[in-house]
């Protein structure tokens, strides 16, 4: 496995080289004293929210499994709680296979369409975090809040970075709704014949399997219901981050509640967004960055703000989900190691259906 190796050692430098830019600007007096002074009365709560988020994530997987079976959502909140996990503790996000490998071993169903859901789910993440900061960024430039950027506003770097971001996520849009239209198998059946002819056989099965799991993106309607199904997901892990924000005491940076649900809205999406690519391990690095520069940008003190990204993705997003799941892994008699396999064989493994 030297790839795996090679991504897990460049997904660690790349983390470790943005916690050290992290930490050159900012004064480590100013955030052990931030640290030392948490209210950890609203952290308990926080965590409970996130794994509230995290059965809503079962819940909308449910749905989006519709068209490989039926599974109950209290069999598939464990599935979700060990594959995030495993995208916490493993590089390129190894973790969505790790899922979809589990699930097929547990219900007997299709590696690959499982996968083709869990591809469906991060677009859809991403599509609701835009729509987050669709919302939140304009109403924060509208009422001045921006106090660290130029004139008041957003500069041309970050405007042209939403952009690309957006553009990023609609073609990803418009490609998973075509591959699950039937004029698509017409054109994969022209793709497949530029393969090699033996390998044609097993590509082909592979891309049915996979394209079995975006069938749930067949209507307008399907589209919408897997929109609506996201909300509750960052609603709740959106509150999170609002009680550490008052964990902190950084809510009175702000004038006003509507606009600190409007910075955490765009704190939110930011922070997630910016790990939608893998990195590094467990977004580690690039979450702390852009969570501290986009409450900079706010008008929050470096300092403070870095100690809260800090805390906030360690001690409420990092640490209980990886705990959870690696006692749920223990209670199976499984670890990451032993569900570590090549990517063939996560996409058909034993039992998995031609």
């Amino acid at each position: 496995m030297r790839w795996y190796n090679w991504r897990a050692l460049a997904a660690i430098l790349i983390g470790v080289g943005l916690l050290v830019l992290l930490v050159v600007q900012v004064s480590l007096p100013e955030v052990i004293a931030a640290l030392a002074g948490v209210n950890y009365l609203y952290v308990v709560p926080a965590v409970a929210l996130y794994f509230g988020a995290v059965y809503f994530r079962a819940l909308r997987w449910r749905y989006l499994l519709t068209p490989v079976g039926v599974f109950p959502v209290g069999r598939l909140y464990p599935v979700v709680v060990i594959g995030y996990a495993a995208n916490n503790l493993l590089p390129a996000r190894l973790g969505e296979l790790v899922r979809a490998y589990l699930l097929a071993q547990r219900e007997a169903c299709s590696a690959g369409a499982a996968l083709g859901t869990v591809a469906v789910e991060r677009l859809y993440d991403g599509l609701t975090l835009l729509a987050f900061a669709a919302v939140a960024g304009p109403a924060l430039v509208l009422l001045g809040a921006f106090r660290a950027a130029p004139a008041g506003g957003l500069g041309k770097p970050e405007l042209a970075l939403a952009a690309i971001t957006v553009a990023i996520f609609l073609s990803a849009l418009v490609f998973l709704t075509m591959a699950a239209s039937p004029r698509f198998q017409g054109l994969l059946q022209l793709a497949l014949r530029l393969a090699p002819g033996r390998f044609r056989p097993k590509a082909a099965g592979l891309a049915g399997r996979f394209i079995q799991g975006l069938l749930v993106l067949n209507s307008p309607r399907k589209h919408l219901a897997v929109f609506l199904l996201s909300l509750p997901v960052w609603l709740l892990e959106g509150a999170v981050y609002y009680l550490v924000i008052y964990a902190f005491g950084i809510q009175h940076a702000f004038p006003s509640v509507a606009v600190l649900v409007l910075v955490t809205a765009l704190v939110t999406a930011t922070s997630n967004l910016a790990t939608a690519l893998p990195a590094s391990i467990g977004g580690i690095g690039p979450f702390e960055v852009v969570a501290q520069q986009t409450l900079v940008a706010l008008g929050v003190g470096a300092s403070v703000a870095a100690a809260y990204a800090g805390f906030l993705h360690l001690v409420a997003l990092w640490l209980p989900v990886n705990l959870v799941g690696l006692a749920l892994l223990w209670k199976q008699n499984l670890s990451l190691g032993r569900l570590l396999r090549p990517s063939a064989e996560v996409l058909h493994p034993k039992g998995d259906a031609p």
